[in-house]
């Protein structure tokens, strides 16, 4: 998915989130935003949104050095949902189909997103949670999706942000025979409140299936700044799951056998998906012509 106009005032957000999470210091809060509205003037329109959110990140690098400002959120977020994995097991170990009531929870966590807003996280998640086991699915192709785990031998599960990583568990131990072929892949370092090593180590993920880095700081799955040991399981998986906006923005114009599970959170992705904003999706992606 490419960038259009009505981006560039989330970018505009993210570069004042970001240096407000980031630095106490005004000087080089101005230092962060101004030289990320400089970038967002330059980028070309035919990248994906996730580009223009990795360079903010690289800017506050340069700047303060190696930080993860969202941190502390990030462990916050693991906890709230460490907190609910057990009511969550009991919804979809008494569900008449556990798969679906699971992606619908794996759907629920993608609400935790910080790259949409930061100042909006005070969120309950369990309101959440019961709001998506309820509402209908605005693209559905669960039953294709049910085959497809099913019968794949090799998937790869790109990761969305902390937090959201525990609902992804519930999802993937509902795969039939997950620990032999779910591979789950996290950020190269940190960006935003995006999913890294660590939030796979405190959440117990990584006790169960293989975890990957992928070799990229930009807050979606960037190929071709992939690393070699992600692009060798991409290449090599039969399923991609994309999970979040920032795999759809990055993944929906390059990747024939993934599927995305996400909540519409933006109007540009809404119009992109003929949805609307809250709506929840389950889409395969369509066979390129």
């Amino acid at each position: 998915m490419k960038i259009f106009l009505q981006c560039l005032p989330c970018f505009a957000r993210q570069a004042v989130e970001s240096a407000e999470m980031s630095t106490d210091d005004p000087e080089m809060k101005e230092k962060i935003i101004r030289a990320a509205l400089r970038k967002a003037s330059e980028i070309p329109f035919d990248k994906s949104p996730p580009h223009m959110g990795k360079e903010i990140h690289r800017i506050i690098k340069d700047l303060l050095g190696d930080i993860d400002p969202y941190r502390d959120l990030k462990n916050l977020y693991n906890k709230k949902a460490l907190d609910l994995y057990p009511r969550m097991k009991e919804i979809v170990s008494s569900a008449d189909d556990p798969l679906k009531t699971a992606a619908r929870l794996a759907i629920a966590g993608n609400i935790i997103d910080f790259g949409v807003s930061v100042t909006n996280n005070h969120f309950r998640l369990m309101e959440v949670i019961d709001d998506t086991l309820k509402r209908p699915f605005a693209i559905d192709q669960y039953q294709e999706f049910k085959l497809d785990m099913r019968n794949a031998k090799k998937i790869l599960y790109a990761g969305d942000n902390a937090g959201e990583i525990v609902f992804d568990r519930i999802l993937i131990e509902e795969i039939p025979e997950f620990k032999q072929k779910v591979i789950y892949a996290v950020k190269g370092s940190p960006v935003l409140n995006d999913v890294t090593i660590e939030d796979a180590r405190d959440t117990g993920l990584a006790e169960i299936v293989k975890v990957i880095e992928n070799g990229s700081d930009a807050p979606g799955t960037i190929l071709e700044e992939c690393s070699d040991q992600f692009l060798n399981a991409y290449n090599e998986a039969d399923i991609v799951i994309g999970k979040g906006q920032g795999n759809y923005e990055t993944l929906s114009e390059f990747c024939e056998k993934c599927y995305y599970l996400l909540k519409v959170k933006c109007p540009v992705l809404a119009r992109d998906l003929k949805v609307g904003v809250g709506d929840i999706v389950l889409k395969k992606q369509e066979p390129f012509s």
